[in-house]
């Protein structure tokens, strides 16, 4: 597996914010794409019509359990967060740095990938923040973030304690 070290800067997105069960979001995240990327047009300040975030808190994903709340973000990047639609909201995340990783291949790939990435941070000492969100940045020329999904091909960006 191939992994990077980046430095982001602050990174200004607007979504759907979507709240389930892990079983729900398996669900409703699909479904929330599909309203963003039916709305693009009315989001102010778009900065790539072909890219796109999901981000989630870090700690939802290191509990234990697995039958809590779980959020998880549907967004695109704007230059400048003004006066949005209704029921976009905005989620600005700060600079900082990130391990990264590319997701590709069948459905087996994303979990493979996620303890692949967990693993090499480890490895090098190194710690996730688990108050910052991961994310996961889908470019899509390489694959749309609309079902069906059939292949995956996406990075991952989990954020490290500085």
């Amino acid at each position: 597996m191939n992994v990077s070290i980046v430095s982001r800067g602050e990174l200004t997105l607007v979504g759907i914010k979507v709240v389930g069960r892990r079983s729900e979001l398996s669900h409703r995240v699909p479904l929330a794409w599909i309203e963003l990327v039916d709305r693009l047009d009315a989001v102010p300040q778009l900065v790539d019509r072909d890219v796109f975030y999901g981000a989630f808190p870090e700690s939802d994903h290191q509990r234990a359990g697995r039958d809590g709340a779980y959020t998880y973000w549907v967004c695109t990047e704007v230059s400048v967060c003004g006066e949005l639609p209704e029921g976009l909201t905005p989620l600005v995340l700060p600079a900082r740095t990130y391990a990264t990783a590319r997701i590709e291949g069948a459905a087996e790939a994303i979990e493979a990938t996620y303890m692949g990435l967990a693993r090499w941070i480890e490895e090098r000492g190194m710690r996730v923040d688990r108050e910052a969100c991961c994310l996961e940045r889908y470019d899509q020329r390489r694959q749309k973030v609309t079902p069906p999904y059939e292949r995956f091909d996406y990075e991952v960006f989990k954020p490290l304690v500085a």
